[in-house]
């Protein structure tokens, strides 16, 4: 699982990281660009909900490969649809939205099936080590192409190259998921998602930080790489900060990987939580150079002291069910609806708002309010207990390959 969201995330890395300015130089509109993060919100969801209605037998394994397929198959249409893609963005905003739900369903199952509360700080260590030795070596590389290409084939020959390369890369990754269980499921039940927090008082605290998460992540994301580009001038520049502030998140996440307890989780995502908050509050006054290096700096500290720590505690309040096992899938997908929602809404707000007033202002009030959403999301996560009675013996047996 490691290496397979390792390939799927250097490919978000190589185009993922471009594809928004790509999408800006284009249109110079962010319209577009939210419509596209939008749809792929409202979809996402969706794709969770079909996964434990209609295809719940193709398995953890093959919901990962689909995914996958689809991710890839965005990429070689914007390829092929080159300049003109900002006109496609509502038909690539939808297949994005499926695939991302089809590879995050998998993922979810295969991690919490594969992973005990034992060693889930080192597995969700690992996976972060991963992205940020990639984000380290990969968008800066991507960078350079981008902007070789632009003196070689014009301003979008750089950018299919990439885009070419993180399809190749999601295909070979396909290959890999062969390899995964298929973690069956119970078909989904819409009575049991919503009577989750009365069966498990403690999933109202994941339930909220969800929301609040949802509410910033995507949003978050959309804003931060136009503001970023705007502020160094050109895609090699944007690269080679994304690698700086890899470099610094490849040791805090080596560190929380080796040295990480279940008791140390909250202090460290308060510290964390902090240093994100602090720097989403110096990018908005201060749309400087120097100011970008402060906020990648306490970014790239905060956000594995965040986000490592707190990666864990989700699926420990799922263990704390009576029937882990046969009701796993059903907290997946409440924890996707949550998340769907606070993205859905945080978007269809920036749409209302892009109209009226000046979207670079809009863009750095997003990023000044959306950003104490980190501190909201340690708030929760700081009300579940953390002494838990583990067994002896985990009981959960892994499912057959798929």
């Amino acid at each position: 699982m490691v290496l397979i969201h390792g390939a799927y995330t250097a490919a978000n890395l190589l185009a993922g990281t471009f594809l928004s300015i790509f999408l800006w130089r284009a249109s110079h509109d962010l319209v577009p660009i939210a419509i596209y993060s939008g749809l792929s919100a409202l979809m996402i969801p969706a794709a969770f909900v079909a996964n434990g209605l209609l295809w719940r037998g193709i398995g953890a394994g093959a919901s990962i490969r689909l995914g996958l397929f689809g991710n890839g198959a965005v990429y070689l249409l914007i390829l092929v649809l080159g300049s003109a893609t900002p006109e496609w963005v509502v038909a690539l905003g939808l297949l994005r939205g499926v695939a991302e739900g089809f590879y995050w369903s998998g993922f979810h199952l295969v991690s919490y099936d594969t992973t005990c509360e034992r060693d889930r700080d080192r597995y969700f260590g690992a996976q972060a080590s991963a992205t940020w030795l990639l984000t380290a070596l990969l968008p800066p590389a991507a960078g350079a192409v981008i902007v070789a290409g632009t003196h070689v084939g014009g301003p979008y020959r750089g950018y299919e190259l990439v885009f070419a390369l993180a399809a190749v890369l999601l295909m070979a990754a396909m290959v890999l998921a062969g390899r995964l269980p298929s973690a069956a499921r119970e078909r989904l039940s819409a009575r049991r998602v919503m009577t989750l927090v009365r069966r498990n008082p403690d999933w109202q605290w994941v339930t909220r930080a969800r929301l609040a998460d949802g509410f910033t992540g995507s949003l978050m994301g959309l804003v931060l790489t136009i503001l970023t580009y705007l502020v160094l001038k050109n895609e090699q520049q944007v690269g080679n900060f994304n690698g700086v502030m890899g470099l610094l998140g490849v040791a805090i996440s080596l560190g929380l990987a080796a040295f990480m307890k279940p008791r140390h989780r909250t202090a460290c995502a308060l510290v964390g939580g902090a240093f994100l908050v602090l720097s989403t509050l110096l990018l908005p006054l201060y749309l400087t150079a120097w100011a970008l290096i402060g906020f990648g700096l306490l970014r790239a500290i905060g956000g594995p002291l965040h986000g490592n720590a707190l990666a864990p505690m989700a699926l420990q309040v799922i263990d704390r069910d009576p029937t882990p096992k046969a009701m796993r899938y059903d907290y997946i997908v409440h924890q996707e609806l949550c998340l769907g929602i606070g993205r859905v809404l945080s978007i269809g707000c920036f749409l209302l708002l892009a109209a009226p007033v000046d979207q670079m202002l809009l863009a750095r009030i997003v990023v000044a309010v959306a950003g104490a959403a980190p501190i909201v999301v340690w708030a929760a996560f700081a009300r579940i207990p953390q002494a838990v009675s583990m067994p002896e013996v985990d009981q959960r047996a892994l499912p057959a390959a798929a």
